[in-house]
């Protein structure tokens, strides 16, 4: 997964711009109770497919919040029409899967009638299901690329596997995940609403209380949080709020909102970076866009 971002400049007139990524295993740096009490043997027989930088793995793009005011749900092809785009030009060769959740949703591959009174818990649930069932159970690996609520839906996936709780997988395969503007630690934005989403999404919430920080699938999982000072409805704090290997950070004034952040796949930003092996953030650079971050966070498996 990534990125050295110091070749960033280089890169990105190169048209390649990447950010640095993190070993799987460094990735793991903070194992959970759950994780640490599994037995080696186990471990070793069910490893599973093997980390390496790929770009014919499947994507999954999961949406956000459904913040219309009739409950219309979203056409996936629409919401994530940028990102798709970016990742085919930009040499992904791996099926792009987009996971919808709300009945109301349409153009998605993978639809699971829900409402905004659905708990993020079950979205998970379904979420990890499917990708049990379409790939981990075939000994095939998956990464995701997850905006706003939809990261604490793929958080929450592998939380609940992690812990062998009843009803779920019994292991999961997702090699890479990267995050993008996802109230990590909740947003005050979910105050105003009061679905059982919003509920959860808010600070404190019992729901967030319960995720692992940097949860792991049973290969090891490489977490990348991307957050922007432009986003009013998810503060950079929150959005880059759980231990991960990398995390990125644009700043303000650049046009990078909420609702834009996880399409804009082409232009060179201001933005610092930092990787779990750097002691340090680094300062302010000009590095690649969003999309381009996440498809290198996707494709590297220990740097991006």
């Amino acid at each position: 997964m990534r990125q050295a971002l110091l070749a960033i400049v280089a890169i990105a007139a190169a048209g390649a711009a990447t950010l640095g990524v993190p070993s799987p295993a460094a990735q793991a740096a903070t194992p959970t109770a759950a994780r640490a009490a599994t037995p080696a043997a186990e471990l070793r027989a069910a490893a599973g497919p093997r980390r390496n930088d790929s770009a014919t793995e499947a994507v999954y793009f999961i949406h956000g919040f459904d913040s219309s005011r009739r409950g219309g749900g979203y056409n996936c092809g629409s919401y994530w029409k940028g990102a798709l785009n970016g990742f085919r030009k930009g040499g992904w060769k791996g099926k792009l899967v987009t996971f919808g959740y709300y009945r109301t949703d349409r153009g998605c591959t993978v639809e699971h009638p829900g409402t905004r009174s659905t708990p993020i818990r079950t979205v998970g649930q379904k979420l990890a299901w499917d990708i049990y069932n379409r790939y981990s159970r075939h000994g095939k690996s998956v990464d995701v690329v997850a905006h706003s609520m939809g990261g604490l839906v793929i958080r929450s996936a592998l939380t609940q596997v992690q812990k062998r709780a009843k009803g779920w997988p019994p292991y999961l395969y997702v090699e890479d995940v990267t995050t993008i503007s996802t109230p990590h630690t909740g947003t005050n934005w979910a105050r105003r609403c009061t679905p059982v989403q919003c509920r959860d999404m808010r600070p404190r919430s019992g729901f967030l209380k319960g995720l692992y920080q940097s949860p792991q699938s049973r290969q090891g999982t490489d977490w990348t949080l991307i957050g922007a000072s432009d986003d009013d409805v998810v503060t950079t704090g929150s959005a880059l709020g759980m231990k991960a290997g990398h995390k990125v950070i644009y700043a303000g004034k650049q046009g990078l909102e909420h609702g834009t952040l996880h399409n804009r796949a082409t232009g060179s930003f201001k933005m610092r970076y930092w990787n779990y092996y750097a002691k340090k953030w680094s300062g302010w650079v000009r590095g690649a866009a969003p999309v381009v971050v996440a498809k290198n966070a996707s494709y590297f498996w220990w740097k991006w």
